[in-house]
């Protein structure tokens, strides 16, 4: 699955995540530059993704995408769910969620 960069705050998200959030992560989208924002939008939309799913989903080279998820765990903006399988690799790999 591929996303479209959008902009958090429109009537998909409205309808499913309370203002309080959508408010929350506005004011965190500010301050990040676009590929971080980016890579916190495509976590929003997943939910919960490793830095090969966010590679897929945003169709970025893999170190493109970790480079921004860990300037995202050092802000505190991004912190591990997980680990799990890959089923390519077969090796474990971190999982990764919005705070």
């Amino acid at each position: 699955m591929r996303l479209k960069y959008v902009n958090v705050v429109n009537n998909q998200f409205m309808n499913k995540v309370r203002k309080t959030q959508v408010d929350a992560f506005t004011s965190i989208q500010q301050k990040l530059g676009a590929k971080q924002r980016a890579v916190a939008h495509a976590l929003k939309v997943l939910g919960e993704a490793s830095n090969k799913d966010l590679s897929k989903a945003l169709g970025w080279p893999i170190n493109r995408v970790t480079g921004r998820v860990t300037e995202l765990v050092d802000r505190g903006i991004v912190t591990t769910t997980s680990t799990k399988k890959d089923p390519e690799t077969n090796r474990t790999v971190t999982v990764w969620k919005l705070k």
